[in-house]
């Protein structure tokens, strides 16, 4: 076998440390001089500071699109991007948190690029004299030199490194490895899909067994294999409100048309195994828990993951859609009406369901039964929220269902054509506010954001003049800010936080209209032309 490695230091690059956390290492030197961005001192004061108070970083992509755009701790503006920057807010994927934040540089006169990472204080903390991409788990900081995305394509290996943010020492990383997985919170465990290309090939397309040759490597900080695993790829376990501590999913090739044989769950600290019959796959449901389903018949069985070993909570004759301490529901049914049965797993009692949703957020589940009844569960405890009658809109054909936070639930009606009928909301008094006496529709009602009052909602019209503009509603139908630009939230932002653009301003608005950061759309020429992210 030949392997073919594909080197950062082949531009002459090494890796400088500044002090700080990683105060054995060597200063920075000298900024690159960058014509286009701003420090934070010359930043617009366009907004007041004391209104955004979480002191986290938020990082706002630019209006146009195009690169660029700030950091922000809080309401403090700690870096303001050119176009011509790359800007990466950098959270921990075991936790969520964003403690850094990565921009990658032009260099002016030329088409090199370099990258800083930056702490929470807006310092620096390490450089590279070329562009990469860093994810952070466990403590490690992975990094992924650009130009070598397609490297694999072409049957090269390598560009991947690994350091342990605390002291700066680099792990030792596999010369075959095409990326790097940290699950463990301590950092412990190393997790390499590598791939070998055979002798007489250049290019890994030109692999006929590519799958075959992939394989997993479980390696401790030494480099020491713990695990290998061939014909495997590895994957995180991730739930819907992060990965799961200390596990992950394996996945075996078929064969060469990359399908999957089975899935098994692995832990990588206690060695645990637990796989399904063949033709299986794994999913996260919950909490630290999963589910091992078989593809051919839909027979699941379900484990608890957290704890150092996997306790089975029960088998099932469909997949597991979700878990919530004491009840389960299940994409299947007896009822060929209602395509989703909620099981109580004290009493066995089974229920038709119409419809079900978690909240992404909150981790809520939400179920509407068969004889319309909505139930609400909290994700974390089991305590049943949530369980009113709800009044359907005997003309829909449609009915679809989203859990909120805080017990609360959301219910779109359509006709056979998708047009909306009627909106309603509910929460455990019952129905909070419905749209159909309303003269004009909202077309789509999604969540904002959560309130000390309650969740908030944004809604949207199908304007005369093709304009896509929204309102904000409270969950009894109030409208507290008309046609909005953008309206929309992303993970990590404080309650009663949401992007917006209103006229020629975008940015952190909350839910009285008062910005809480702000610029101008029209910050350089091209900027008119997009829409705005944030992250």
């Amino acid at each position: 076998m030949k392997t073919t490695l594909l080197r950062l230091s082949r531009r002459a690059a090494c890796l400088v440390l500044a002090g700080g956390l990683l105060t054995s290492c060597s200063l920075l030197p000298a900024a690159s001089p960058r014509p286009e961005g701003t420090a934070a001192s010359q930043a617009p004061q366009y907004y007041s500071e004391s209104w955004l108070t979480d002191d986290a970083l938020h990082f706002i992509y630019s209006y146009a699109g195009n690169g660029g755009g700030p950091i922000l701790r809080g309401g403090k503006v700690l870096y303001q991007g050119s176009r011509s920057d790359s800007v990466q807010l950098v959270r921990n994927t075991l936790t969520g948190e964003a403690d850094y934040y990565l921009v990658s540089h032009s260099t002016p006169g030329t088409e090199e690029r370099t990258s800083t990472l930056y702490d929470a204080d807006g310092s620096a903390v390490m450089a590279f004299p070329y562009a990469v991409n860093t994810t952070l788990s466990g403590g490690l900081l992975i990094l992924r030199d650009d130009a070598d995305v397609w490297a694999f394509e072409s049957g090269a290996t390598g560009g991947i490194r690994v350091y342990d943010l605390a002291t700066g020492a680099e792990m030792p990383v596999p010369e075959t490895a095409l990326d790097c997985l940290v699950v463990d919170e301590g950092g412990q465990r190393l997790i390499f899909n590598c791939y070998d290309l055979p002798e007489g090939l250049t290019y890994a397309y030109d692999d006929p067994d590519q799958p075959l040759h992939q394989y997993v490597l479980v390696t401790d900080r030494e480099g020491n294999v713990l695990l290998r695993e061939d014909g495997c790829t590895a994957q995180s376990l991730a739930s819907y409100r992060g990965s799961f501590a200390d596990w992950l999913t394996l996945s075996w090739f078929r064969g060469a048309d990359w399908g999957i044989a089975r899935e098994g769950l692995y832990n990588v600290l206690t060695g645990q195994l637990l796989t399904g019959e063949d033709d299986s796959s794994a999913s996260a449901c919950g909490v630290g828990i999963a589910c091992l389903q078989s593809r051919q018949d839909s027979h699941s069985i379900l484990y608890d993951l957290n704890s150092d070993e996997a306790v089975e909570l029960g088998r099932f004759d469909w997949c597991v859609m979700d878990h919530t301490p004491g009840c389960v529901t299940l994409l299947g049914s007896d009822d060929p009406d209602n395509p989703y049965t909620l099981i109580d797993l004290a009493s066995g009692e089974k229920t038709a369901v119409q419809r079900c949703d978690r909240d992404y957020h909150s981790g809520n589940v939400a179920v509407l039964t068969a004889d319309n009844v909505l139930k609400v569960y909290d994700g974390t405890t089991g305590a049943l929220l949530t369980d009113v009658e709800v009044t359907p809109i005997e003309e829909a054909r449609h009915v679809s269902v989203t859990a909120l936070p805080s017990g609360y639930a959301l219910l779109q009606y359509d006709d056979e054509d998708y047009n909306t009928l009627a909106i309603q909301t509910y929460g455990g008094e019952g129905l909070l506010w419905s749209s159909a006496d309303e003269t004009e529709q909202y077309t789509y009602v999604s969540y904002l954001t959560n309130t000390a009052n309650g969740p908030l909602l944004t809604a949207h019209r199908d304007n005369s003049d093709s304009s896509n503009l929204s309102d904000v509603l409270d969950m009894e139908g109030n409208v507290l800010l008309r046609r909005l630009g953008s309206c929309y939230s992303t993970d990590g932002l404080p309650d009663d936080c949401f992007i917006a653009r209103q006229g020629f301003d975008y940015g952190l608005m909350d839910s009285t209209g008062q910005w809480l950061y702000r610029e101008s759309i029209f910050s350089s020429p091209g900027d008119d032309s997009g829409g705005g992210y944030l992250y």
